[in-house]
């Protein structure tokens, strides 16, 4: 089964894995960040 990723899915993806590379160093604006891409995909109708 092959899906496509859409451009937000990637940006949460980035997002995600930016933020784990930075654990150390959290940033609270990236976490907010990852907040509103997953707000705005739930909110997506498929």
């Amino acid at each position: 089964m092959k899906k496509e990723i859409t451009e937000k899915e990637w940006e949460l993806i980035e997002a995600l894995r930016n933020y784990r590379r930075a654990r150390h160093n959290p940033s609270l604006a990236l976490e907010n960040y990852i907040d509103v891409l997953v707000d705005e995909l739930k909110e997506t109708e498929v």
